[in-house]
């Protein structure tokens, strides 16, 4: 809801837009919607007697209106109708003018809050779209050229087009189509959202994936009114929750926790169908809360038993991520868009446009939380070719898939393991030394075995390599995604003694030095540090909120 008063009236020939473009405003930004045509409707269905009238007799009506009361019915009309909401509502449209004293009645009643756009079209444009309306389209040609020569042979229709020349904006809508005309005069009326506000805040990868990034976007995500997800179900993000941990494949890992917040799924996403609908079914996710892009990919089945067949060259998860996403360039040579989420009908009440919405959430200054999946170091572009994903899991990359401007973000929350990890087999090197459970085990005093359980990927349930951390790879996540917060994690794995640690100065001299050189290294603050798998997991270091 804008903080301003404005009562916008609308003018131009028939078939111009103006309904059109009337109800654009209604439904994208909350304008209350004063049909000029029903009031006079309901005026002239009075003097009848109750009879219905017709299109004609309501032109008549009208013309007889204006010249009695020198147009004032339409102030009085709108006066009316919106008395009780004045003092709380400030959108109003007045779907349409016909005569210059129906402004001026308006304007003289509300002076600096009203706008006078017109809208015009070539004749002929006018005549066809006419032809194509619904009452109208199914008719003889002779009759609907007669019907329409008899409306514009009306005297106050015949010169409606004047009024162009006293309003404040005068668009041609046969230059432009009805989402342009809607957003040129919401750019008039200062009533789009500023396309640099700051409101989005990041979470990804700083290595090779399974960082805990879960853990981190569950913690926070309680002080977001929007949670967002890009990438595909070959990553799972674990959450710490009693009896039993959730595990978010494609829904954003805080939509549990936090229960009010909207969920978005970006139109660069690849969707498994059973994973999301049996996510949405698990988690409790209610219609009117979550949005899937139309765009985003769905996996075939011809997909998972490609990747089977070659999964084990890179240790894929064999999910079809890969396989879908190529796919997905290939259909577009072939105009096929049948791997489309839109064209699934278990999806169909999900479907809509995330764009639309996000800028929904900009103009109420909401903030949103992003979450990627994978690490920078699997980066389809940027990570150890062949040993990679098939999509750039950057910042940059995931900010792409969802569809946001990298103006709109205020943090990037770099997420950082103290020793990284890979998929077993041959998923390609560290650029660090690899070393083994039982050297982890040795070092912090925790459990082999239990290490052995807990490092077992979420998705393919494979055994994880582990090596030392590698500087060299944490200072090209740094420059590659410019975090302005690290999140620091499986501190437990320097000492079992950080299990317990609930404040910083809890935490052992070794980790407390390690992390000095990270934000060292970095040159931003480690605002965030994980100390075990619990709800009390994560030491909270953060200046914002």
């Amino acid at each position: 809801m804008a903080d301003r008063k404005i009562i916008l009236v609308i003018s131009g020939e028939m078939c111009t837009g103006k309904s059109t473009l009337a109800e654009k405003l209604a439904s994208r930004i909350g304008f209350k919607h004063c049909k000029t045509r029903e009031g006079l409707y309901h005026l002239a269905k009075k003097e009848l007697n109750g009879d219905t009238p017709e299109r004609a007799f309501l032109q008549k009506y009208g013309e007889r209106q204006d010249t009695e009361g020198g147009g004032r019915w339409v102030l009085d009309y709108f006066q009316d109708l919106y008395r009780a909401d004045f003092t709380t509502e400030n959108l109003y449209v007045v779907d349409s003018a016909r005569i210059i004293e129906q402004v001026q009645h308006i304007r003289d009643a509300y002076s600096y809050f009203v706008h006078h756009i017109h809208l015009e079209a070539d004749p002929e444009t006018l005549k066809e779209r006419f032809f194509e309306r619904g009452e109208i389209k199914n008719l003889p040609t002779d009759e609907r050229t007669e019907k329409y020569l008899r409306y514009k042979a009306d005297k106050t229709e015949a010169n409606v087009y004047t009024l162009g020349t006293e309003a404040d904006l005068v668009i041609n809508t046969d230059k432009c189509n009805d989402e342009d005309v809607y957003i040129r005069v919401a750019s008039f009326l200062r009533l789009l959202p500023p396309t640099h506000n700051e409101l989005v805040d990041v979470i990804i990868g700083g290595q090779f994936g399974s960082e805990g990034k879960g853990q981190i976007a569950a913690h926070i995500a309680p002080e977001y009114d929007c949670l967002m997800r890009v990438g595909g179900p070959n990553a799972g993000h674990t959450v710490f929750q009693k009896p039993n941990n959730h595990v978010f494949h494609l829904l954003p890992s805080g939509s549990y926790r936090a229960p009010n917040a909207k969920i978005l799924i970006g139109p660069g996403a690849v969707l498994s169908l059973p994973k999301i609908l049996e996510e949405i079914r698990v988690f409790e996710i209610e219609k009117e809360r979550l949005i899937i892009d139309e765009n985003a990919i769905i996996i075939s089945q011809t997909d998972i038993d490609f990747e089977t067949k070659v999964k084990d060259k890179i240790s894929s998860t064999g999910q079809g991520v890969g396989a879908a996403t190529a796919s997905n360039i290939i259909s577009r040579l072939l105009g096929e868009s049948s791997h489309k989420a839109k064209n699934f009908k278990e999806l169909l009440p999900y479907i809509g446009s995330t764009s639309r919405e996000l800028e929904n959430l900009y103009k109420q200054n909401k903030k949103i939380l992003l979450e990627g999946t994978q690490g920078s170091g699997l980066s389809l572009h940027h990570g150890l070719y062949p040993h990679v994903t098939s999509r750039d899991t950057s910042v940059a990359g995931c900010l792409s898939e969802a569809g946001i401007s990298a103006r709109r973000v205020r943090k990037i929350i770099m997420v950082t393991r103290t020793y990284p990890i890979r998929v077993g087999g041959e998923s390609g090197p560290f650029g660090s030394n690899e070393i083994d459970m039982n050297i982890i085990a040795q070092r912090s005093g925790k459990s082999a075995e239990e290490l052995l359980r807990k490092e077992i990927t979420t998705t393919t349930k494979k055994n994880r390599r582990i090596a030392e951390f590698s500087w060299d790879l944490f200072r090209r996540a740094c420059e590659l995604n410019s975090p302005t917060d690290i999140a620091l994690t499986f501190t437990d794995y320097f000492s079992i003694a950080n299990e317990s640690s609930r404040r910083y100065e809890n935490l052992t001299d070794e980790t407390q030095r390690f992390i000095e050189e990270i934000e060292c290294c970095s040159g931003v603050r480690v605002s965030l540090i994980g100390t075990t798998f619990d709800y009390r997991s994560v030491i909270d270091r953060r200046n914002w909120s």
